[in-house]
């Protein structure tokens, strides 16, 4: 696989979904998968230069401390609208060592979304997943992807993009940012960003 050319991999992908017969949607099927391919790809367990488990607690001092309420602030597009479009969260992000787990505070659309990213010096890569507002356009649909960002050196900014498919297993993308709002997790804190656009 490693010395196959990306030309030949598309000849022999398109000639076994050829295989599988008119019942299926070959089209949607090889989207489908590329997706899965994406995420996998994206995965950090698949690194070459996997850390060995007890150096995976181990992260620079300045990529420390960066549990906190943070707003999130992706734009998505919507092809049955024909525009872009903004989402919008803020995010309890917990840090444990290099690992960073990340779940929305409730909105006030009823949307929910969760991240989880693992930080490599000034890069965070992992995957997010949401749940889209049952009232809105999407009516509760859930949606998951991609995410890698470029931490900013003071630790309190994240920029980047992220790839997820979307209706009809059309393959998406988008910026991503993340700014730290509040360095308490506590309840006070949780309850001044709830139910906020």
């Amino acid at each position: 696989m490693e010395l196959t050319d990306v030309n030949e991999l598309a000849r022999l992908a398109a000639e076994w979904s050829n295989t599988l017969g008119e019942s299926s949607n070959r089209r949607a099927l090889l989207l489908k998968l590329s997706a899965g391919l994406s995420l996998a790809a994206a995965s950090p367990a698949l690194a070459d230069d996997v850390k060995p488990a007890d150096s995976s607690l181990e992260l620079s001092s300045q990529r420390e401390g960066m549990t906190g309420i943070w707003r999130s602030r992706y734009t998505y597009p919507s092809s049955g609208r024909g525009k872009d479009f903004v989402g919008e969260h803020f995010i309890v992000i917990r840090q444990q060592g290099n690992k960073l787990v990340g779940q929305s505070l409730p909105h006030s659309t009823g949307s929910s979304l969760r991240i989880e990213l693992v930080v490599d010096d000034s890069v965070a890569t992992g995957s997010w997943r949401e749940t889209t507002s049952p009232h809105g356009y999407y009516k509760g649909a859930t949606y998951h992807g991609t995410l890698q960002l470029f931490v900013d050196p003071s630790a309190q900014r994240m920029n980047g993009m992220w790839l997820g498919f979307g209706r009809e297993f059309v393959i998406n993308s988008g910026q991503w940012s993340l700014s730290l709002e509040s360095s308490s997790i506590g309840k006070n804190a949780q309850r001044e960003y709830r139910n906020r656009k």
